[in-house]
């Protein structure tokens, strides 16, 4: 019998665990806080949460940061695609799957120079520029 413990020694496993439980979690807390509050919780709200969930869930399994990211901007690549259905739903979840990467790419290389708290950081300020020019976009449209 495997426990369910052994499953974390393999770090892909455990990355994209960290980066599907992120994305559940994110997802969970975000539709909620975007019906009371409006977009600037997508704005400024999900990307700190987002950002925290990804690289800390990632942390605590011993996983993969970068790969945690990838694995969230997938699904959430997918969810935007299965909401709409349309070219426009395409090339967002293609925007999410490349800037989730971007964003772990950033946190990752940080940490591995020892510096977790400014990786996060740094992560977080692009994502909350990102989302901003994305949100602008949409609404001229």
């Amino acid at each position: 019998m495997v426990l369910i413990f052994t499953l974390f020694n393999n770090t892909i496993l455990a990355s994209i665990i960290s980066g599907g439980a992120a994305a559940l979690v994110s997802y969970c807390i975000n539709s909620r806080a975007l019906k009371s509050k409006g977009e600037k919780v997508i704005i400024y709200w999900a990307p700190i949460l987002e950002e925290l969930l990804k690289t800390g869930f990632a942390l605590v399994l011993r996983s993969n940061v970068f790969l945690s990211h990838v694995t969230f901007g997938a699904v959430e690549a997918v969810y935007d695609i299965w909401a709409q259905d349309s070219i426009t739903a395409y090339l967002a979840g293609l925007a999410s799957f490349i800037s989730h990467g971007v964003f772990g790419a950033i946190t990752q290389h940080f940490i591995y120079q020892g510096h977790t708290f400014l990786g996060i950081a740094t992560a977080v300020l692009i994502h909350i520029a990102w989302n901003y020019v994305v949100i602008k976009m949409k609404n001229q449209h």
